[in-house]
């Protein structure tokens, strides 16, 4: 039977910041205060640096506005105090493993998108190709009607009688 106010479950400590991103914390670590005098909040480093490790910051901070927002005054960000400590120092080994994983992914992906890439250029260049063979095939192909023409022309011009006749010059069969 669990003393009383201790429960059977495990605990993951408490959590600060958005109640709905579970960020647990160290038991015993008491929350320090940053330069604001607000109880800080622990967020997750998605630097490559220190990837997944947790830190304290400014409860006021919600994030960093860009350029433009800071030029353009219409969004004001909430006082920033820059108060940061660092929970954990050493990335994890799993952590290592999966951030070498995700970049060994990011390489296989950007080769399969070169890959395509290249195949989609070689495809279209050769429907160029048959394009261009197509359009000098019909060229050349309305090349000899064109002397045909000119050769029955040519026929009819030396005889006139084969056309009242009703033959045909030899050079049109």
């Amino acid at each position: 039977m669990p003393r009383r106010g201790k429960s059977s479950k495990p605990s993951y400590g408490r959590t600060t910041g958005s109640p709905y991103i579970h960020k647990p914390l160290p038991s015993g670590v008491p929350v320090p205060m940053c330069f604001c005098g607000d109880p800080c909040k622990v967020e997750i480093s998605e630097d490559e640096e220190t990837y997944r490790q947790r830190y304290w910051m400014c409860s006021n901070f919600a994030w960093e506005p860009t350029p433009k927002q800071r030029r353009s005054n219409f969004i004001t960000p909430p006082p920033l105090c820059d108060f940061e400590q660092w929970i954990d120092t050493e990335v994890k080994e799993s952590d290592k493993r999966l951030l070498q994983g995700l970049k060994e992914w990011d390489a296989e992906r950007a080769e399969i998108l070169e890959k395509r890439r290249r195949e989609e250029a070689q495809k279209r260049e050769h429907k160029e190709e048959e394009e261009r063979r197509r359009v000098a095939a019909a060229r050349e192909e309305r090349e000899k009607k064109l002397e045909r023409v000119r050769r029955a022309k040519a026929a009819i011009d030396e005889n006139p009688d084969a056309q009242r006749k009703g033959k045909w010059p030899r050079c049109t069969q």
